[in-house]
């Protein structure tokens, strides 16, 4: 999918406000695990900050390590560059002087796609035992979006992402996320609610009503805005989650709280392409509201997300 219409080269408002924000919440975590963890509380002696970090990085290493494999392949393929035709090559010139760092601003969507990869593996990997934030309706939903955008790559090469990291590349971390989320989700589906179900349904009429019109698909447009809305729905659920389960449980294993750390990360991706590098165009108007779903959407999520790590944070040090 081509990168629409303009955008600084610089983070504009909207991406210092969300850069603030994450910084703000790391260095919020930092000081208050260095200030209040108590004196003699192993594994900390006397809460100095050096035995917190050897002891988040040891907690946490499997998850570093993973995310530091993901970063340095996108910044592997950014420096092997893009394979722009000649025919596109004039089109593709101007996006790169707009986006000179990415290549492009489907490099946010698909640096997005590999985060989510990356916390779906921790998540499936340490097995929880018990309830966590990204199980149960917010798992459920976030599959039925995997899903969606696996059909839509299956339909039609119109909302194929550009650059660097796009095309296939941006594709099998798709389809690979689909198998993971599946062991997420595993029972889910057997023991669904109704009302999950009538989520779901509603969704669908919903993206249907709203649709843009890049495939001239009226099924594949839907499916593109109903992966969107499934994935805010996802984030409405897991701050929802976070809320209710007990702190105890969710401290209790490694990758929540590696999952609290990312999902606001790969929701600001989404959240900044769709409010900077998406601007409205009414030719790509199929039905209702499309561009407005998709920014209050993506905005409305990486609300969730940062609200879901705020209570963990809090959690964590009360």
């Amino acid at each position: 999918m081509e990168a629409l219409g303009s955008a600084s080269t610089t983070f504009g408002g909207y991406g210092e406000a969300i850069l603030l924000t994450i910084v703000t919440l790391v260095v919020l975590r930092v000081e208050l695990v260095r200030r209040y963890v108590d004196v003699g509380a192993a594994p900390f002696e006397a809460g100095r900050y050096t035995q917190i970090l050897k002891y988040f990085m040891k907690q946490y290493a499997p998850e570093v390590a993973g995310l530091m494999a993901i970063l340095t392949l996108a910044a592997a393929l950014r420096a092997r560059g893009d394979k722009a035709t000649e025919e596109d090559s004039a089109g593709w010139a101007e996006i790169k002087e707009q986006w000179p760092m990415l290549m492009g601003a489907d490099t946010l969507l698909a640096l997005q796609a590999m985060l989510r990869f990356t916390l779906l593996v921790s998540t499936i990997l340490r097995a929880p035992g018990g309830p966590v934030p990204l199980s149960g309706d917010s798992a459920a939903l976030w599959l039925c979006g995997a899903v969606a955008r696996v059909a839509l790559l299956a339909r039609t090469s119109a909302y194929l992402l550009d650059g660097p990291l796009g095309g296939s590349i941006a594709a099998a971390f798709e389809i690979a996320a689909v198998p993971v989320l599946l062991g997420v989700n595993k029972g889910a589906f057997r023991n669904a609610r109704l009302s999950t179900l009538l989520v779901i349904a509603g969704t669908a009429a919903f993206a249907n009503r709203n649709r843009l019109n890049l495939a001239n698909d009226e099924v594949s447009d839907s499916l593109f805005i109903f992966a969107q809305l499934t994935d805010m729905l996802a984030a409405l659920a897991f701050l929802l989650r976070t809320a209710l389960i007990d702190g105890s449980l969710r401290r209790a294993n490694v990758s929540v709280g590696f999952t609290h750390a990312l999902m606001p990360a790969q929701a600001a991706l989404s959240a900044y392409y769709f409010l900077e590098a998406f601007p409205m165009m009414p030719n790509l108007v199929e039905k209702g509201q499309p561009f407005e779903v998709l920014q209050v959407g993506n905005t409305a999520a990486l609300g969730a997300y940062l609200g879901a790590a705020a209570l963990y944070v809090a959690e964590c040090v009360s």
